[in-house]
């Protein structure tokens, strides 16, 4: 127990005495030794305060997955504009566009005069592509070597050495030129190539008659034999079985 000092011992028994009377000493100093100490034991024992709780250890995420080169390389590449998506969107129908630009409108078939400018590929090494001449004559003057197509398509079927005669044509020209046949063209074929080179080089119009004479052998609705042998061959002496022949 601890020991009360004298002057708190000294203090109680003075303020007794003032209210009361002095008491027997010795049972006040017991008293008051009672009284004062009483406060001065040890204090009683604190309720036992529980421990917090442990703080939850936290669990670390897990760790990220590695992200695959290719999805890292997705994710920084920037995004197309939603503005660019209407673009895109109508790219494969102006490369249509486009490309109709760059070749001729199909005709759903070829006429006369394509045809025609194809067989004439193999007359273009002499007389030039764009008709100019070159080995053999130009073309320009053709309509006034020719004034008649069916005697053009004789011309180019038999070719100078089976013309007869020394000339051959309105204009009286020479032979000699070294103007080859072409027995193995058929009529269509022979049609398409006079067509091609009296039209492009020598201004045929097309809406005139020869054109459409031309036109409907070339497309194999009326046959040489049929259209006969014009003056020129005939004055020359052209044999009528040519138109037959080939």
């Amino acid at each position: 127990m601890t020991e009360i000092p004298e002057h708190l011992l000294k203090r109680s028994k003075e303020r007794r005495a003032a209210i009361g009377g002095e008491d027997a000493p010795g049972a006040d100093d017991a008293d008051d030794s009672a009284a004062v100490a009483a406060p001065t034991d040890a204090p009683s024992a604190a309720p036992a305060v529980p421990a917090p709780a442990a703080a939850a250890v936290e669990t670390a995420p897990p760790a990220p997955k590695p992200v695959r080169p290719e999805v890292a390389a997705a994710l920084k590449r920037r995004k197309i504009p939603f503005w660019a998506m209407p673009v895109l969107a109508g790219l494969p129908l102006w490369a249509y566009v486009y490309q109709a630009t760059l070749e001729p409108a199909p005709t759903g078939e070829e006429t006369p005069f394509a045809l025609g400018e194809v067989v004439y590929g193999g007359c273009a090494s002499c007389h030039g592509a764009g008709g100019g001449g070159g080995v053999g004559p130009a073309l320009d003057t053709v309509l006034q070597v020719w004034p008649d197509y069916r005697d053009h398509m004789m011309w180019v079927k038999l070719g100078d050495a089976e013309w007869p005669g020394g000339t051959y044509g309105a204009l009286a020209k020479a032979k000699g030129v070294g103007m080859p046949g072409h027995p193995s063209l058929t009529d269509v074929e022979l049609a398409q190539v006079v067509l091609y080179e009296r039209t492009a080089f020598g201004g045929l119009d097309p809406t005139s008659e020869e054109y459409l004479a031309l036109v409907e052998i070339a497309e194999g609705r009326l046959t040489f034999a049929e259209a006969g042998l014009g003056e020129l061959s005939l004055a020359a002496g052209v044999n009528p079985a040519e138109l037959e022949a080939g």
